[in-house]
């Protein structure tokens, strides 16, 4: 479909009276609450640089950056959600050139220092950008693109080779998001490629293919870390994993910190919470109060009532993109929702099992609370275009 032809289909079905003003209000909701916790959460320990290295900043530090960014993103949102078509998306040319684009954003962290063992992350004096989350919204657009344009191809069986050519380009991101040495990304990723893989209507032999390619990989991996000693050693992930199984080991008090203050933020929350501010895991005793564990400090200050409604938030999305795929009427956008809808559910379970210790932690931000600017955004986009989706069910909907 011709630029000039998706430009008339827009106007035709008039989606900017079709926003979804549930999928807006509940985004809303997240975004404000992000702001009010994220400042709960660092205004007495920026007093100190508990959250800067050690250098003091004002109370309402992360607040202004915060804010400024859940602006931002929800004006993109809006954006994305009214004036942006998702079928432009499908363009080959667009995908070709987003995957170089994608290639050298991916590269540039390798290149710089890591941070707690990974190297993810773009600085930019006080910004900073994790280019592999854009690397996952592309992706799920790259998949669904490829299970719309090779839909008949995949219903029939497919040799090994033919998958590797099929699905190279989205292999090769992850290749190199793997080499950042980012476990919770890289889990996160294949999660959603496996689960996009699994409602794509793909012959079962193709699929049952692409699992042994990938249980193969995944042994050839784990056999190079155990040879390496990784296992055996003392090193960042290790230790995350040995606080899992047992984060009251004498000799793990250091790795162990945020798990155990985490269970007793939880533990002095209880059903209705200790009152928004009062807090006293975030004195300093919690790590990354603001950031991966703010569900912890949610969950002391506004008790389980604040936590169940912060998921309940996060379920209205997650279902409103589950109802566009299963009632969109072509593969691309149906491919798409249900991505996007499988990136929040597995990165809101990643998060919040890391935070209560049900898997290991593994570093991944609560989708639209945690402190962060890039992943605020993308995610942001991410809706957008799946609220656009949603504007054009609506129209075939109501014109059947």
């Amino acid at each position: 479909m011709g630029i000039r032809n998706i430009q008339k289909s827009i106007k035709h079905e008039r989606r900017h009276v079709r926003l979804d003003l549930i999928v807006a209000l509940s985004l809303l909701l997240l975004l404000i609450l992000s702001c009010i916790m994220v400042y709960s959460a660092s205004m007495i320990g920026n007093k100190y640089g508990t959250f800067t290295s050690s250098i003091p900043v004002e109370a309402s530090y992360f607040l202004k950056r915060q804010g400024a960014w859940a602006a931002l993103s929800y004006l993109v949102f809006l954006i994305f959600s009214i004036a942006v078509p998702f079928e432009i998306f499908k363009d080959k040319n667009l995908l070709k050139y987003g995957f170089w684009v994608m290639v050298g954003l991916l590269i540039i962290p390798l290149l710089l220092p890591s941070i707690n063992g990974a190297r993810s992350w773009i600085r930019l004096g006080s910004l900073s950008f994790q280019p592999s989350t854009l690397a996952q919204l592309f992706i799920i657009m790259y998949m669904a693109f490829i299970f719309e344009t090779r839909k008949t191809k995949l219903r029939q069986v497919c040799t090994s080779n033919e998958l590797v050519s099929i699905f190279g380009i989205p292999l090769i991101l992850i290749g190199i998001i793997a080499l950042q040495n980012d476990t919770g990304m890289i889990l996160i990723t294949l999660s959603v490629i496996g689960i996009m893989t699994l409602c794509s209507n793909m012959h079962f032999k193709n699929i049952k293919r692409i699992l042994t390619i990938a249980i193969t990989a995944g042994v050839i991996v784990l056999g190079f870390l155990f040879i390496s000693g990784i296992f055996s050693g003392s090193s960042y992930r290790t230790n995350r994993f040995k606080v899992f199984l047992n984060p009251f080991s004498e000799n793990l008090s250091a790795a162990a910190d945020q798990v155990i203050n985490s269970y007793i933020a939880f533990g002095n929350g209880g059903l209705f919470g200790r009152g928004l501010g009062n807090s006293i895991q975030k004195l300093g005793y919690l790590p990354e109060a603001h950031t991966d564990f703010i569900l912890a400090i949610i969950a002391e200050e506004l008790g389980l009532i604040g936590v169940l409604f912060v998921i309940s938030l996060l379920c209205i999305l997650v279902g409103k993109a589950i109802f566009s795929g299963t009632k969109s009427k072509n593969t691309f956008s149906a491919m798409y929702s249900l991505g996007f809808a499988s990136l929040l559910v597995v990165q809101s379970v990643v998060n919040i099992g890391g935070v209560t210790a049900s898997i290991p932690m593994t570093g991944v931000p609560l989708p639209f609370i945690s402190n962060g600017g890039s992943s605020l955004l993308i995610l942001s986009i991410g809706l957008g275009i799946v609220t656009n989706i949603l504007s054009h069910v609506k129209y075939l909907r109501e014109n059947k």
